[in-house]
């Protein structure tokens, strides 16, 4: 019985990776203005062109800060642009969202999104409802940063459990992975920065989560790096089983 509950377990695992193949990030620069980019693919920080189809997933790009928050407003031509009022000196939390959608992936391989088992008469071998969330630390002349180490309280999400100045190369601090505030415990963690590999499929670092919900993680270089952390769960719906979340963090690494 355990052998197969494990081998089912493989295979809705890997089912779910293939339905998220494309990861969520939030990106952001202050200057005259705030522009941030919602980063949707495999090219960490590079944002791509959102299929037509999947622009209406998405909601809004945010920031939130101590006694701050904005609602983003779309500019220019790319459906991935936001833009927003100029900062003040402060931290901030960039956010952006890929709204609870359905995916089924049918016996012949296709995949359909927005349906459920009870939309089709097709042999379904899985569905899932898939929530993604992005999040970016974003430091405007701010030393204390403190902020940043408090969590939204609000779906999978990663929150550093000190200053993110004190983020620094060659540095090991803690991070935590929360759902609804609740510590997350022995679930994977992956690490990487823009331009270690081609794509987001290799990544330099790996942690699990502690019974706290806690690990540590100690960057190979300063720059851009982002952390990620994906669940799974039984739905208790027969019509679309599984219930998939992904949260990522975007940082600044100090020299």
């Amino acid at each position: 019985m355990k052998k197969t509950v494990s081998l089912l377990g493989m295979i809705t695992a890997l089912l779910s990776l293939q339905a998220n193949a494309h990861d969520l990030w939030s990106v952001a620069k202050n200057g005259s203005v705030l522009e941030a980019d919602i980063v949707y693919g495999h090219h960490f920080p590079t944002p791509e062109p959102i299929a037509k189809d999947r622009v209406a997933l998405f909601e809004p790009m945010s920031v939130i800060g101590k006694n701050y928050q904005e609602t983003l407003t779309q500019s220019g031509e790319h459906d991935y642009h936001f833009e927003g009022t100029a900062l003040k000196e402060g931290t901030y939390l960039v956010l952006s969202r890929y709204k609870p959608t359905t995916w089924i992936k049918k016996g012949d391989g296709s995949w359909e999104m927005g349906k459920t088992r009870k939309d089709t008469s097709d042999e379904v071998v899985y569905c899932g409802t898939v929530t993604k969330n992005g999040k970016m630390i974003l430091s405007v002349g701010d030393k204390d940063g403190e902020f940043a180490t408090q969590p939204l309280n609000k779906g999978l999400e990663l929150t550093p459990l000190v200053s993110p100045n004190k983020i620094k190369e060659g540095e090991l601090v803690k991070f935590k992975l929360t759902q609804d505030g609740k510590a997350v415990k022995q679930a994977t963690i992956l690490g990487n920065y823009g331009g270690y590999a081609s794509n987001d499929m290799s990544v330099p670092f790996r942690a699990v989560t502690d019974l706290k919900g806690e690990f540590e993680f100690r960057p190979l270089k300063d720059g851009l790096w982002y952390l990620k952390a994906e669940q799974d769960r039984e739905s208790g719906n027969k019509d679309c089983e599984t219930i998939t979340e992904s949260a990522t963090l975007t940082f600044e690494v100090k020299p």
